[in-house]
Order: C-alpha cells, then structure tokens, then sequence
C-alpha cells in the first residue's frame, strides 16, 4: 500500500506541474486506474488532490481539477461516494469563496453544476444539489451547463473484469502473454484482440486509449 500510494503522490506531482502547457492525460489516466484498481484509497487520493487544488499558482490548482474531474468520471461510486457528500461540496464551496483565481472558480462552479445534473437522480448524493441551489441563492453565476459534461452519470467507465484467458481469442495468459483491458467494455484481452485505440468521450476520455476490436467497431462506425 505504501507503494502505491507513493507512486500516486509521483503520479500527481507530474499531472499538476506547474510546467507543464497541456495536461498530462495519460498520467491523469495512471491515476484513475491506481484508483479503481485497489491500489491507493479513494479518501487519500481526493485529500492528496485538494491540497493541489489550493496551490498558489493558478496552474497546478486547473491541473488539480482535471484530475478530480477525470476521477468523478472514471472511478464510479468509489469517488462518487467521498465526493458526493456534505463534507466534501463544503470544501469545494469554500474554495470558491477564498481563491484568488477567476479560473480555478469558474471551473468549481462548473464541476459543482455539471455533478448537480449527473447524480439529479440520486438521492445519496444530495448534497451536491442541495450546494449548487445554496450557492446560486448567495448569488453564484454558473456557466451553461454542457450536458456532456455530466454524461457520466449514466456512462461510468465499467469496472474492470479478470480472467485468465482472452475473452475474444481464448489464449492464455501467461509469461509471454500479457493481458490487457480493453477500457470501453473492462473486459479481458491479448495484445493482438485489443491493438486498437479510441478516444471515448463518454467516459470523458478524451486521448485515445486501448480498446478491443468489437468495441472499436461499435465507437468508429
């Protein structure tokens, strides 16, 4: 565990650099599948990532929430259920408030709307639309919503099965055979079944990532 959670605290100083021009998504990405993997827990990585949010620079704090953006996406009911609470929209609400960052603001208010929307349907996390209605009664203007935004609600990433075998070819893993995960289904697969790549805006996905071929076919038609 102390590894990992090593490797995560590595993987976000890279993704919240405050050298960097663009983001970094494929280690956005690392860290969602750290994640949903097991490897760190969600609590440690959303308070890891909350001390990037309050960073000086105004850089590190967009690069920060990109990566709790991308969590909320990718990591389901894992980040949903730390996020979606009381305690969690106060600190956010209370960011908004303090900073000094036109930007970094505009982007919570984005967040706090675009989540409001996906979860409008679920009463367990209430709290994000109970702030988002306090907020607008303080007197808060949010940006238009785009519904894509909120999509993955409905659109969570799938959880990632294990199999010992390829679930299209049926080779097995081993030494030589690496297996992989195809990051549209979260099924199993060799290399040869899984050599394409997509981008999936759905899941807000938005660099091209492995994929096996059937799912390539069904995104690319």
């Amino acid at each position: 565990m102390f590894r990992s959670t090593s490797n995560f605290d590595k993987l976000l100083e890279k993704a919240t650099s405050n050298l960097r021009l663009e983001p970094d998504w494929p280690t956005i990405l690392q860290i969602c599948d750290l994640i949903r993997q097991g490897d760190v827990q969600p609590k440690y990585a959303l308070g890891a990532v909350k001390k990037k949010l309050y960073n000086a620079n105004p850089h590190s704090a967009m690069f920060g929430l990109l990566v709790l953006e991308s969590c909320v996406k990718n990591c389901g009911h894992l980040i949903h259920d730390e996020v979606g609470t009381k305690q969690y929209m106060e600190q956010l609400r209370e960011l908004v408030k303090t900073t000094s960052h036109d930007n970094v603001k505009a982007k919570v208010l984005e967040l706090i709307q675009a989540w409001a929307y996906a979860f409008r349907n679920s009463p367990k996390y209430r709290a994000v639309q109970d702030t988002l209605n306090i907020m607008k009664t303080e007197g808060y203007k949010f940006p238009t919503l785009k519904e894509s935004d909120a999509m993955f609600s409905a659109d969570t990433a799938p959880e990632w099965a294990d199999g010992d075998v390829c679930h299209r070819c049926r080779v097995q893993f081993g030494m030589v055979q690496r297996k992989h995960h195809c990051r549209a289904c979260g099924q199993v697969f060799c290399g040869q079944c899984s050599s394409k790549t997509s981008t999936l805006p759905k899941f807000g996905i938005e660099k091209e990532v492995r994929v096996c071929e059937a799912c390539y076919d069904s995104i690319n038609k």
